[in-house]
């Protein structure tokens, strides 16, 4: 049998003209030929409406349009099409039928005859799935938004590309007339835009097949949309299937075990996978190359010298977490209920000794820290019965050194627990530090918050921490140190490099109107070498108080005033811990975060290396969700690590230590989030 028509052979459009012909709606030219690609005038297309949509309902009276006669061979189409509000004639009064017809005056009449609704937010949805979104004129822009979400566009060759002005062609018309027909499995699929979202997958048992991924614009932006906290798309969310979101498709899908991509069909097992997955899973499992870690850290001390590093020198008011600072007191009363809220799973590991005792250190149990970091103690803490039980990992964390300014604490929680065992109601927070016998003075947190972020609103952080170790004696500092981590193989004696802010200091309680400790008159001097238990001993003390034996807690010291001395310790310059958290994309997983930390930093001539040293408290509820019924998870875990460099070069040395200290910390960071400490 031969062709219908002579001219269709490998057309676009061939499929949707014959269907066309089956139903008697279009027709051929004598000489056996269709012309696909021949314009169309007003008439014709008002014939072909006129046949396609016979029970269209009249909504209005006929007009007489001089240049369509009762004896014009289109009268009758004209006429019924407008009586039925499909057609409009010109100002002037003429209907033009030989005039050519352009695209988007077809796609009006198509969604009029459909009676599809407006739309909301037109030009989102024409932006969206259009890049020439800009050339559709105003008054066709709603029924066009109507017409893509019912699935009635066709663009060839680019799905994209509407040309709304373009003359429409025969076989456009007829592509179009499929659409708007839904005449099943004639448009190439390749050319249609289709109104499908990602949510939408789930229940579609046919999917989205490879040929129809550019034209579904909404999907592609729910897709960019999802994979975005993954990390694995950073462009524009625009709806276009580009390199780019193939290559986060790509990664995701074979992270996944998802064959989505080699099959070309995104199905109702990759929708699911993707809605349903956990970013923060995905990235902890993409960020075990330390290496690469490091090297993007370093990258970021681009312009950073010894005098001012990105992260040694962030300061506090840069962090997402500034905000927090005020509520971590509270948040360190929490624990977990077993219910809402459980401890990691964790292997026996003793109670927090007591003071004074030594807990046993795995001294293996950091063996992947990289060599740069000379010392170092990781506590884990994981609630048993309501009462703290913490597991030791170190590498040298007895060995006494050097910790520059991250030993600051130390004093300051001195003098907080004498004032309180002289007067346990009396409230740091209410507390002048004044020169004995002066009428006014500064405030304990002022000076404790200068200590740590540097910001010298009162004094410099070494002025301030010779100022809190004057009242002590260098003898029964470094005695009070010892009796409560029981390293007797420490010396804290010395001083900070300057002399402190007030010579003869007392401390003096608003409140109470006395004074609570005054000054022994002791001139510091020798070495400050403790070790990095030591320091993660102490900074646990401060974050565990509220849950461990008094045996075990700062002697005398009451929470009423230890609460101040957290709120100070959030407010560090040094932000590794901050830069961890974004660096693994856990901040939208964390809830109830409480961040405490001290930095130390300095370059030894003694050893010719540049030294940094840092002590963190940190606690997190994991909030992601899990299966049904299983509750968010609080972590909590103290360290102090202690790097070294002899790069040979000061400025080369400090930056390439703040990079490896930050690399470092989120390794620790992202075992404890997958508990492989």
């Amino acid at each position: 049998m031969p062709p219908r028509f002579s001219d269709l052979k490998d057309h676009w459009a061939a499929s949707c003209i014959l269907a066309l012909s089956d139903r008697n709606l279009v027709q051929g030219f004598p000489d056996g030929t269709f012309r696909p690609d021949a314009t169309l005038t007003r008439a014709e297309f008002a014939a072909l409406i006129y046949g396609s949509f016979p029970n269209a309902p009249k909504r209005r009276n006929a007009v007489y349009f001089p240049d369509v006669p009762r004896t014009h061979w289109a009268y009758q189409a004209v006429t019924w099409g407008y009586e039925r509000g499909l057609f409009a004639g010109y100002p002037e009064g003429y209907f033009y039928p030989n005039l050519q017809i352009p695209r988007m005056q077809v796609l009006a009449v198509l969604v009029t005859a459909l009676h599809l609704p407006v739309p909301p937010s037109v030009n989102e949805t024409l932006t969206l799935y259009f890049d020439d979104a800009v050339e559709i004129p105003d008054w066709t822009r709603w029924a066009i938004a109507a017409a893509v979400l019912d699935n009635c566009i066709v663009n060839y060759p680019n799905v994209r590309l509407l040309r709304p002005t373009q003359q429409a062609t025969r076989g456009e018309l007829a592509a179009l007339l499929c659409s708007a027909l839904k005449i099943p499995n004639v448009v190439p699929s390749a050319y249609a835009t289709w109104n499908l979202g990602i949510y939408d997958l789930q229940g579609n048992l046919q999917g989205a097949p490879y040929e129809r991924w550019h034209g579904c614009a909404r999907l592609m932006r729910d897709i960019q949309v999802l994979l975005s906290p993954f990390r694995l798309y950073a462009g524009a969310i625009d709806g276009r299937y580009t390199p780019p979101t193939e290559a986060g498709l790509t990664q995701f899908c074979n992270f996944y075990g998802l064959n989505a991509m080699t099959v070309g069909l995104f199905d109702a097992e990759f929708a699911w996978a993707l809605i349903n997955a956990d970013p923060v899973e995905f990235i902890l499992a993409h960020s075990k190359d330390r290496q690469q870690i490091y090297s993007r850290f370093l990258a970021q001390e681009e312009g950073y010298d010894a005098e001012k590093l990105a992260f040694l020198d962030r300061g506090y008011t840069e962090s997402r977490y500034s905000a927090d600072i005020p509520k971590f007191p509270d948040r360190l009363t929490q624990k977990p209920d077993g219910i809402t809220l459980i401890s990691p799973k964790a292997a026996i590991v003793p109670l927090y000794p007591a003071r004074g005792e030594q807990p046993p250190i795995e001294t293996n149990g950091l063996d992947f820290l990289h060599a740069d970091i000379q010392q170092a103690c990781v506590c884990v803490g994981s609630f048993v019965d309501g009462m703290i039980r913490a597991r030791w990992l170190g590498k040298n964390a007895l060995q006494p050194a050097q910790l520059w300014s991250a030993t600051k604490i130390l004093p300051l929680l001195n003098v907080l627990c004498r004032a309180n065992a002289a007067h346990p109601q009396a409230q740091i927070r209410d507390c002048w530090v004044r020169a004995i016998g002066s009428s006014s003075g500064y405030g304990f947190y002022n000076l404790a918050v200068d200590l740590m972020s540097y910001q010298e609103a009162v004094g410099s952080s070494n002025a301030i921490a010779a100022l809190f170790k004057q009242f002590s004696t260098p003898n029964g500092l470094e005695n009070w140190v010892q009796q409560i981590t029981g390293n007797f193989n420490s010396d804290f004696q010395g001083r900070y490099g300057e002399p402190p802010l007030l010579e003869h200091p007392d401390l003096w309680s608003q409140t109470l109107e006395t004074v609570l400790l005054e000054t022994p008159y002791s001139i510091h001097g020798g070495d400050n070498a403790l070790s990095t238990y030591d320091l993660t001993r102490f900074i646990s003390l401060v974050g565990w108080h509220n849950h461990l034996f008094p045996g075990a807690q700062l002697p005398d010291a009451q929470w009423h005033s230890l609460e101040t001395v957290v709120r100070a310790l959030g407010t560090d310059t040094a932000r590794y811990i901050d830069v961890a958290i974004d660096q693994l994309g856990l901040a939208p997983a964390l809830e109830s975060p409480v961040i405490l930390s001290k930095m130390g930093f300095g370059r030894s001539d003694l050893r010719d290396r540049t030294e940094l040293a840092y002590v963190a408290f940190v606690q997190f509820i994991d909030k992601r969700p899990r299966a049904k019924s299983q509750p968010a998870v609080l972590h909590t875990v103290s360290m102090a690590l202690l790097g070294a460099n002899a790069a040979g070069d000061a400025n080369a040395e400090a930056r390439q230590l703040d990079a490896r200290i930050a690399a470092e910390v989120t390794e620790i960071l992202r075992r404890v989030m997958m508990q492989e400490l």
